[in-house]
């Protein structure tokens, strides 16, 4: 036991020194990250941080794609793309506590759920940086009328396409890692990611100041829920 939480202290530490010397994550998101990855890697091993990983590299990533230009049009992530503890907590909140009780039940779906979780919040992060560099005439999922680019409950093609694929390429990470079990069900932890992003963008079109870190956690929650009863 003592040596699993050394491996995990010491790889977490690691890879939250490395996100916040490349500028991935301000100081909080080291620390916040911090204490979600020991969490994650005890209760899932290194496949369940090698998801959380991912995520973090893969959402920075898509956030510096088209920065300055997202920076001048208002809609750029504050601090220079640099994530907070936060934003962490927003984002995966959600995934803990589907390791945790994972890690007390081992009923499967959990590591299942685990999965959709974070793919949702990595491809709500797709949507949204793609979607506003290049997605034309973003409109309102409620009622498709056009609106600026960054508008909450906004929507795209190109920005969908791109939250699709990253829901896609987590579930099959998921797979590869052995936390989901086949094929059919990384489609399904796949589709409950994206019913999660749909969420995200009916709250936040419906109650536009309910704020970003709160629509955050719907979107991972339903992915969970979705994941956990199909799965």
């Amino acid at each position: 036991m003592m040596s699993d939480i050394l491996a995990a202290v010491l790889v977490t530490s690691a890879f939250a020194v490395m996100a916040h010397a490349l500028g991935m994550v301000g100081r909080s998101g080291a620390i916040g990250g911090f204490f979600i990855g020991v969490v994650i890697f005890l209760a899932l091993g290194p496949p369940g941080f090698a998801v959380l990983a991912f995520f973090v590299v893969g959402g920075s990533a898509l956030t510096r794609v088209g920065y300055e230009r997202k920076r001048r049009s208002g809609t750029a992530q504050t601090g220079g793309g640099r994530r907070g503890a936060r934003n962490a907590l927003a984002n995966c909140s959600v995934a803990v506590a589907c390791a945790v009780l994972y890690a007390l039940t081992n009923h499967e779906p959990l590591a299942a759920a685990f999965v959709a979780s974070l793919g949702a919040a990595f491809a709500d992060t797709a949507e949204s940086e793609v979607g506003q560099i290049y997605g034309k005439s973003p409109r309102l999922i409620t009622n498709l009328r056009r609106v600026r680019a960054g508008t909450d409950g906004a929507i795209s093609v190109h920005g969908t396409l791109a939250g699709i694929s990253a829901a896609a390429v987590t579930a099959l990470l998921g797979l590869a890692l052995g936390l989901v079990d086949g094929f059919g069900a990384a489609m399904i932890v796949s589709l409950a990611a994206f019913l999660g992003t749909l969420a995200d963008s009916l709250v936040g079109a419906r109650i536009p100041r309910i704020g970003n870190e709160a629509t955050n956690v719907i979107c991972t929650l339903v992915a969970a829920a979705v994941a956990l009863l199909l799965a």
